[in-house]
């Protein structure tokens, strides 16, 4: 999962299930008081069986850091908190996202979408870009891109998956929690289980 932190907005995008193509999911609005945004964000990670989040980290040109990287890097730490208190701990982890708005808004331009609806799009656009990106420098180093946001767990390849990021990480098995090629797959789960239910909080029910 990619996520973009605006001050107003916060743009989310997930992949294909082999974690290959990143697309806008959805534009979240800022909770700076209460935080609600993040309890979203949570909830969508559970709801879409993301294995990793993807964290833009705005700086300047540059590479120094500014107010915005401050807040990003804030807001991931919240993030981490909040999936840990779910028993979720999914690795968050920041990458850079240098001119990835710029990139957004040419893209919606070239897609013939008008500067009214930009607003609209532009954020989970921008989550696109941050996702394909990460994916992209895994898939290309066997790495994975960033670093953990404070109290996420480091040394985590793709899917939570034990790396010491020397070498080739173990293969992700995509956002969506679907296994990679050639892995065993999960025992089938019991029929006569309860089926769950989840809210927008996260919440099994």
């Amino acid at each position: 999962m990619g996520v973009d932190v605006g001050a107003v907005r916060v743009g989310v995008a997930l992949s294909d299930p082999d974690g290959i193509l990143a697309t806008p999911l959805t534009t979240l609005q800022r909770d700076l008081r209460k935080g609600f945004d993040v309890k979203l964000l949570a909830g969508l990670v559970q709801e879409h069986g993301a294995v990793a989040v993807y964290v833009g980290l705005p700086r300047s040109l540059d590479g120094g850091e500014n107010a915005s990287t401050a807040m990003a890097r804030d807001w991931a730490a919240a993030l981490v908190r909040r999936l840990q208190v779910k028993g979720r701990p999914v690795p968050v982890r920041l990458v850079d996202e240098r001119l990835t708005t710029v990139d957004a808004h040419r893209a919606l331009l070239e897609a013939g979408v008008s500067r009214r609806e930009h607003m609209d799009k532009v954020d989970q656009v921008a989550a696109a870009t941050i996702l394909q990106s990460a994916l992209d420098r895994a898939r290309a180093t066997g790495t994975e891109p960033g670093t953990p946001a404070a109290g996420s767990a480091s040394g985590t390849g793709p899917g939570g998956v034990p790396h010491n990021g020397e070498g080739p990480a173990a293969p992700a098995p995509g956002p969506r929690g679907h296994r990679p090629p050639g892995a065993a797959a999960a025992p089938s789960p019991d029929p006569g289980a309860p089926l769950t239910t989840t809210d927008p909080d996260g919440e099994h029910s």
